[in-house]
């Protein structure tokens, strides 16, 4: 457990920290790999019990420690007792599962760096129907504490990549994938022509937007139109306003 609170340690064991019973329950829903159970003793009288009965069940090797040793590893300010260790790691592109039918909608997640948003906006990913999220070089850790309890279980349901930018641009190009990045001088949505087949929507960093990068390419650019005064949204907020927009058919 203090091990995976070290980036470089749950890249090199493929493996996350999953806080909070309702995560556990629902990660265990999704089938995916738990290895481990730490639980705080007075929780494994209490809410945690049912949980260690499903991991008897299931195998998972399960350990309970007091409630001080318990809130040493724990990420969270008022930890609930319950902490598992999962097997997980992102997609490199070449991983990636394409759809064979219908329309492909995807979310690229540049330079992001509240790992928090990152979790948000995956699970907002899958909600709204898109087939992968992709996280360029420079954002926040997707295998992270803070982004994997952002997902809701999400991230054990939903395709989650990581790449360079390079690597996406020669995906998207080889894919036959557009992208459009979220930008505050872009077109509104409801000014656009119908829609291409494959899609990404791109939201940079909370303050400067997508890297500059991005200008050097054809890209078409989109924004939520806001009143005078307001102030630019939270990436994750945007991310999920114009992912609606972009699943609903507007050919």
């Amino acid at each position: 457990m203090r091990d995976l609170q070290r980036r470089k340690a749950r890249e090199r064991r493929g493996l996350v920290v999953a806080e909070g019973r309702r995560l556990v329950e629902d990660a265990l829903a999704a089938g995916a790999s738990v290895e481990a159970l730490l639980v705080a003793d007075d929780a494994a009288q209490g809410q945690a019990a049912p949980l260690l009965e499903d991991a008897a069940r299931r195998g998972i090797r399960a350990e309970v420690t007091t409630r001080r040793d318990f809130n040493a590893l724990a990420d969270t300010e008022t930890p609930s007792g319950v902490l598992a260790v999962i097997e997980w790691q992102p997609l490199a592109l070449d991983q990636v599962h394409p759809l064979d039918v219908g329309r492909r909608r995807a979310l690229v997640i540049d330079g992001v760096q509240d790992p928090g948003n990152v979790g948000t906006m995956i699970r907002t990913a899958f909600a709204l129907g898109a087939w992968l999220t992709v996280a360029l070089d420079g954002t926040a850790d997707v295998r992270g504490p803070k982004a994997v309890r952002g997902s809701m279980g999400a991230l054990f349901r939903h395709q989650v990549a990581t790449a360079t930018f390079e690597e996406w641009q020669a995906y998207a190009s080889r894919e036959g994938v557009e992208s459009w990045l979220a930008a505050a001088e872009g077109e509104p949505l409801d000014t656009l022509p119908p829609q291409p087949g494959s899609l990404a929507l791109v939201v940079g960093n909370e303050g400067q937007g997508v890297r500059a990068a991005w200008r050097e390419h054809q890209h078409r650019t989109v924004t939520i139109p806001m009143r005078a005064g307001a102030e630019s949204l939270n990436a994750a907020v945007a991310a999920g306003i114009l992912l609606f927009e972009l699943s609903r058919d507007r050919r």
